[in-house]
């Protein structure tokens, strides 16, 4: 039988703990936690006598391993073998890669992928169920946009969804309409949600290999756990992947705020749960996204008397939020705009003193009024942030809020706050590497950089990034006492970088691989 302690040795250990590093570490996979950390001599010595396993890193840095704090991590994985659209450059070219694989479908056999983007295509214009229609007739396709809040259908779909001239609008959503009241084929914000979840699931066998193959890409980027925005049947999956043995990442679900009523009832709370898989809370939200023109604001858009969408009544949002807190649960809001970021701010300071012990979170943080950004320190309120998107968004931020932009992604005021701040991807919509995330933290330009930054007071330390993927990560879903840290107790999750990357330039953040990934002690 395989000994299961291993001893890394000559490694550049950043423990994450204050600023100590160390050369040695030795781990137990059977317990899947840290043993010992410190010299090499020290370290060997203390475990020769074990026959552990040995692995010398050559002087290669080794870091906690990240968590990915905003993901919708099942349909990461499941769009992943699906069409992905996502840098696709003209609606003709999206119809090729969609015509390829309606190839040899059966008819009547639904298409399910996503990721177009028109603020990127050639085409001044929205897409169309008859754009579609020109290369699949007999084949329902349902294709979401790259920011996730826009489906696009085929006329078959809208057929088998029942969607027509008729069907009235879905609460907090839009059927899109031609000049006749004609369904365009564009389902925004909550009627994509509600049509989405009409249409054919994918089998729990073809969702499970999706995860189980999602993971390894995971750890490939050194991800070792993620927080998931999705719901109960993505919760169901997790699940059996975990019962099985399977599930290997550490995963922390919020549930959409729909299944409030079941999680009390049961009397599930935040934390329920295993180091697996754990309830984090439950999601709700407060407006759209930028991109489409749907995030609530304190100011019209530029060149545009809209204030944009907020989805859910103030009063509604409060009544949820002080429920969901009475029963112990945690609540991640999404918040784009001004406007939307400063009520959920309000709605948090009106129910603060209904479950002081609760890490409640707000998502995107992506336009923040200046007058507001203290307040996440001193409510303990947590900025949940997917830096990858700044660079995405340049053009949009410019295009749609101006001279607001100065407060897009605020990341630095954010930091200097001394404000919690954790990282995460959004995934599908945006890449999961996290070293292109932290890059973009820290440099605020795109890849390759085509612009000097934008608004570089607004960057943040390279250490604070990865504090923000390690300790953060860990406190966010109430985890610091077994992980995101590397000490004696914790757990051995830990990676190791193809290059020091406090020595590499930060233009060339992005480049760096993970050699080695851990997690429980055992190399993935």
């Amino acid at each position: 039988m395989k000994n299961s302690i291993t001893v890394i040795i000559n490694a550049d250990i950043f423990t994450m703990k204050g600023r100590q590093r160390a050369k040695a570490l030795a781990c137990d996979a059977g317990g899947g936690a840290i043993l010992d950390v410190g010299g090499n001599s020290q370290i060997l010595g203390k475990y020769k006598a074990l026959k552990p396993e040995i692995i010398d890193l050559n002087g290669k840095v080794v870091l906690p391993g990240f968590t990915d704090c905003h993901t919708h991590f099942c349909n990461y994985c499941l769009l992943a073998s699906r069409p992905d659209l996502d840098g696709i450059r003209s609606i003709k070219e999206c119809l090729s890669v969609i015509a390829r694989y309606v190839t040899g479908k059966a008819p009547g056999q639904w298409v399910i992928g996503g990721g177009w983007n028109k603020n990127i295509w050639s085409d001044d214009r929205l897409p169309s169920a008859q754009d579609l229609d020109t290369v699949s007739i007999n084949n329902p396709v349902m294709l979401w946009s790259k920011d996730w809040h826009t489906v696009w259908l085929n006329s078959s779909a809208l057929v088998a969804l029942d969607i027509h001239s008729q069907t009235p609008d879905i609460p907090g959503g839009a059927i899109e309409r031609d000049a006749r009241g004609k369904p365009s084929g564009l389902l925004r914000e909550e009627a994509a949600n509600h049509y989405y979840r009409l249409a054919p699931k994918a089998s729990i066998e073809e969702y499970s290999r999706a995860v189980i193959q999602g993971q390894k890409m995971f750890a490939k980027m050194g991800l070792t756990g993620f927080h998931n925005m999705e719901g109960v049947e993505e919760f169901d999956i997790l699940q059996s992947l975990a019962r099985r043995n399977k599930l290997f990442l550490r995963g922390t679900l919020y549930h959409n705020i729909k299944a409030l009523d079941g999680l009390v009832s049961a009397g599930i709370k935040s934390g329920f749960g295993d180091r697996n898989l754990k309830i984090g809370g439950v999601k709700l939200f407060a407006d759209g996204s930028l991109g489409s023109q749907t995030a609530l604001m304190l100011e019209p858009y530029r060149n545009s008397p809209s204030l944009g969408m907020n989805t859910m009544p103030p009063g509604e949002l409060l009544a949820l939020v002080s429920r969901a807190s009475q029963n112990g649960l945690a609540c991640a809001i999404h918040a784009i705009g001004d406007a939307a970021n400063r009520l959920v701010l309000d709605t948090f300071q009106k129910a603060k003193d209904l479950n002081k012990d609760l890490r409640h979170r707000i998502e995107h943080c992506q336009l923040v009024h200046p007058d507001d950004i203290a307040r996440f320190k001193e409510m303990d309120i947590i900025a949940s942030v997917q830096p990858i998107h700044c660079p995405s968004d340049l053009d949009l931020i410019e295009r749609y809020w101006g001279a607001r932009g100065a407060y897009a992604y605020p990341f630095g005021d954010l930091s200097r706050s001394r404000a919690r701040m954790v990282f995460g991807s959004d995934c599908p919509i945006e890449t999961p590497d996290p070293f292109r995330a932290i890059q973009a933290a820290v440099t605020r330009q795109r890849i390759p950089p085509d612009r000097p930054p934008f608004h570089p007071e607004q960057r943040v330390s390279l250490w604070n990034a990865i504090k923000a993927y390690t300790v953060d990560a860990a406190y966010a879903s109430g985890d610091e006492g077994w992980k995101g840290t590397l000490e004696p107790g914790k757990a051995a999750d830990f990676i190791c970088l193809s290059e020091d990357i406090f020595k590499i330039k930060p233009e060339e953040v992005h480049k760096i691989k993970v050699e080695r990934t851990f997690i429980g002690g055992r190399g993935i």
